[in-house]
């Protein structure tokens, strides 16, 4: 037990500090599905996004977020730097828990305790884990709860532990983030077909587990949206049954083998392949690779696609990595010093140095408004969602305007109509002349990408505004053509 408590201390620091060291943006998801929702929850102000509105998720994850921000509350704990932190800290301290519990599996799966070790660095040095971990995603929370489940699930035909556990994290992991059901199956049918009694096991102890947890959700659920719904079968129906996803980007089939994969696992993928086809003796079960390779193929057939995606995964293959390091002898130190370094320079490029705009735009204005009084109402003329809410400004903010891309689910809009982001990046001065002059005077503060602001430069200072601070870094290397280098804070005259 020593060992492993010494392990997990190790492990809190490394994940805490990930908390201080990840201050870039990646997806909108990361605020807008869950801590401005939970920020809503306890505060009464925050965006609901349109899936919200359509009641397509689930209020679980945001609730959980929410108790921590409720406690803050009663506390008088809840300044804006808290407010923010402590839910990502909440979630690397589960993300410690779960590289110890994968830390664990890896012990019970690979030949020997070297090859073990192995597979844990070349995850734990994984900088897309890194990069991931402190962030209040739910692709995150499904995978520290992932790797926790695993600890009870019978790899072994001869396991005489309990099971109950795994199917119990299963289940949330399943009403956290639907698709992660694909690796369950997987594993579930594993289960049963190595369980002397399938049926009974299945009537004695997935069922009688998964029910209450999943009746639970669904009454937490309707009272939040006011009527009876199942957000998970609504998130389906929307995603998978009618193709909805495909509103958020198509790609084609083969994105997670030729991009999404190599990106997110870079030189990782050399010794997790050598260790998939390489010599059996140090080769653990085929299982975790079954999962993945199930839940990469369904996941090729949907139209949307994100990096994001396949962080659950990620552990599943590095189980793999361990024996191809073991059969280098006296190269395996060199081997592992350059996998580690390397994932170490992206991790801290992506983390301080790329897409670090949304966060340092808002913090460069609180800090310039702080001798101002009241709270700042503020334009972010941008990409949707591309910019955090009220749970980042907090008391700050009374309003953040967003530029709207929801879809059309309810006809409003004519069959060529634009949705009003499109509608800004495809004529901005247009946009700027028959909608913003109507309510520009409503906020203090607009913010922009600089090569969207240059072109109407003349509109804004003529209608009183002026650049107020220091253009503000946002990333090298940019992920959209409506993105530029550096943003702009506008300020309104008297402001």
């Amino acid at each position: 037990m020593r060992p492993h408590f010494r392990t997990l201390a190790k492990l809190v620091v490394f994940r805490c500090f990930s908390v201080y060291l990840v201050s870039s943006w990646f997806v909108p998801d990361e605020v807008y599905q869950s801590a401005e929702v939970a920020h809503h929850l306890v505060y009464n102000t925050g965006h609901l996004s349109w899936e919200w509105r359509h009641s397509l998720r689930s209020f679980f994850h945001p609730a959980l977020i929410a108790l921590i921000l409720k406690v803050l509350k009663i506390l008088s704990l809840d300044t804006q730097y808290l407010v923010y932190h402590v839910p990502r800290l909440a979630h690397a301290l589960l993300f410690a828990l779960s590289d110890l519990s994968f830390y664990k599996t890896c012990l019970r799966l690979c030949k020997t305790k070297g090859i073990a070790e192995n597979s844990f660095i070349t995850y734990l040095s994984s900088w897309f884990v890194f990069y991931c971990a402190p962030r209040t995603l739910s692709n995150s929370l499904e995978t520290s709860l992932t790797l926790i489940a695993l600890n009870w699930f019978p790899f072994e035909r001869s396991y005489k532990g309990i099971t109950w556990p795994y199917i119990a994290f299963g289940v949330v992991t399943v009403v956290i983030r639907p698709t992660v059901a694909l690796i369950w199956i997987v594993f579930g049918l594993h289960h049963l077909y190595y369980n002397p009694r399938p049926f009974r096991s299945l009537l004695r102890t997935v069922l009688p587990v998964a029910l209450p947890i999943l009746t639970i959700t669904v009454i937490i659920d309707s009272w939040a949206y006011g009527k009876p719904t199942i957000p998970l079968w609504n998130f389906l129906q929307f995603n998978v049954v009618q193709g909805g996803s495909s509103l958020f980007g198509v790609h084609p089939w083969h994105w997670y083998i030729t991009s999404g994969a190599p990106a997110v696992l870079t030189v990782q993928l050399l010794p997790i392949f050598v260790g998939i086809v390489g010599p059996s003796i140090f080769r653990p079960t085929l299982l975790p690779l079954i999962a993945t390779l199930f839940y990469i193929t369904v996941h090729s057939l949907l139209p949307h696609k994100e990096q994001r995606f396949l962080l659950p995964i990620i552990p599943l293959l590095c189980i793999y990595a361990g024996g191809a390091f073991q059969g280098l002898k006296k190269w395996r130190g060199s081997a592992i010093v350059a996998m580690v370094t390397i994932n170490i320079g992206i991790a801290i490029f992506t983390s301080r140095y790329h897409q670090v705009g949304p966060f340092a735009a808002p913090r460069r204005i609180m800090e310039e408004w702080r001798d101002h009084h009241g709270t700042l109402s503020v334009a972010a003329l941008m990409p949707c969602y591309s910019l955090p809410g009220h749970a980042f400004w907090h008391t700050h903010l009374k309003t953040l305007r967003l530029l709207d891309c929801s879809p059309d689910l309810m006809h409003i809009r004519g069959p060529n109509e634009l949705d009003e982001a499109d509608q800004f990046h495809s004529n901005s001065t247009k946009w700027l002349i028959e909608k913003f002059a109507l309510e520009h005077q409503n906020y203090q503060r607009v913010l922009m990408y600089e090569k969207v602001y240059e072109p109407v430069r003349r509109w804004f200072e003529a209608n009183g505004w002026y650049q107020c601070i220091e253009k503000i870094w946002h990333s090298i290397v940019l992920t959209s053509s409506r993105e530029d280098n550096y943003m702009i804070v506008l300020c309104r005259n008297g402001y």
